[in-house]
């Protein structure tokens, strides 16, 4: 039961994605639904189930395909983000124009990453063994306290979001580049980088990361 309630929640999300692609507000849609905004991320967040009777309105009030779990496979998917990990410290800045944490679609994690809470592409060249524009599976770290020093992190910020190495500094976290290039007078292209932990919104670790080689190619999986 509990993982056809997961499956239920996936469906939900994506519902609620398309909505918002629509225009539709998250209080708009609670208002229409006859609950409160704060109701429906319970529910998002998982804090509140979703009975067949709350369902059946959402689909009649939005004109939604009802959701039939005999016809849907119970395979895990993830959330694949549209704003993009950058690589290397020379390329941090925020994207104004896009909402961090805004959902592109939700792909089929399979078998290849279980414990994968969500993805993301990757642009820069700072961390070489993730090609540029390769999507990185991620799993979500709720403890930071459970940081694995030399492992790679998505970090993200209100300000951007980089992919690194990290090591653990106390009320901070330093930020490595696997790329060690250096400019002619020998300094390092991609220096590291001191995060202040009270300024980290999310950390997520990479647990692998997915290429398409060729536009008509097979995509390697390179896991971590």
């Amino acid at each position: 039961m509990e993982e056809v309630g997961q499956i239920k929640k996936q469906w939900f999300v994506a519902e609620l994605e398309k909505l918002k692609a629509k225009g539709l507000s998250r209080a708009e849609i609670a208002r229409r639904l006859n609950i409160l905004p704060q109701q429906l991320n319970n529910i998002i967040n998982g804090n509140r189930g979703l009975s067949d009777k709350f369902i059946d309105g959402f689909v009649k009030e939005f004109d939604i395909s009802h959701f039939d779990l005999s016809c849907k496979p119970i395979r895990k998917k993830i959330p694949l983000y549209d704003v993009d990990s950058i690589g290397g410290n020379h390329d941090i800045v925020a994207d104004t124009n896009t909402p961090v944490g805004h959902v592109a679609e939700w792909i089929d994690a399979g078998d290849w990453f279980p414990e994968a809470t969500a993805a993301i592409r990757h642009y820069g060249d700072s961390m070489i063994e993730y090609p540029s524009g390769s999507i990185l599976a991620l799993k979500r770290v709720e403890d930071q306290s459970l940081l694995i020093n030399g492992r790679n992190y998505v970090i993200e910020t209100p300000e951007f979001r980089i992919t690194k190495k990290i090591q653990d500094d106390g009320d901070s976290i330093i930020a490595y580049s696997s790329n060690r290039d250096t400019y002619p007078d020998g300094r390092q292209i991609h220096a590291p980088i001191r995060i202040p932990k009270a300024s980290i919104r999310h950390i997520d670790l990479v647990l692998g990361c997915v290429l398409k080689e060729y536009s008509n190619g097979p995509i390697p999986i390179i896991r971590k």
